[in-house]
């Protein structure tokens, strides 16, 4: 009895964890678009994966972006994104949110601004979340006792 609860315990710790993962991803690339300095970024793309036949040709190919970009001290930070592109190039943006206290916190540009992604990514954590943790209503006999 007490291995079925230790193994419902850590999976709810788990998914909990997964579904706090997604919610802290979405909030920060938000405030990062919000509250975060912005500065060019010297960007550095390569292909990393084969053809895709079944997407359009401007998204067939995976390719890897890392970035490097100078915080307000001149300091040296990087970063790495993927995105989808054809077989001869990637379109990516220079431009690089962070944090100013925290600069090693850090997104591409595209990817701060608030879209229905980070929506949809605080929607499957919140319902993760409740979803494992909800409390089980134990029902009530309506037969009369004797």
């Amino acid at each position: 009895m007490t291995d079925i609860k230790q193994t419902n315990l850590f999976w709810r710790i788990v998914i909990s964890s997964v579904g706090a993962a997604l919610i802290i991803m979405a909030v920060v690339s938000i405030l990062l678009f919000f509250f975060g300095s912005h500065t060019t970024a010297t960007i550095t793309t390569r292909r990393v994966g084969g053809a895709d036949d079944n997407r359009p040709v401007s998204q067939r190919y995976e390719w890897s972006v890392d970035y490097d970009f100078k915080d307000m001290q001149e300091s040296i930070y990087s970063g790495h994104s993927t995105r989808r592109g054809n077989d001869i190039a990637v379109m990516t943006e220079k431009g690089v949110y962070y944090f100013a206290f925290a600069p090693f916190i850090n997104t591409l540009e595209s990817e701060a601004e608030p879209n229905w992604g980070q929506l949809l990514y605080i929607t499957i954590g919140l319902i993760l979340i409740f979803a494992v943790n909800r409390k089980k209503c134990k029902k009530i006999s309506t037969i009369p006792q004797k």
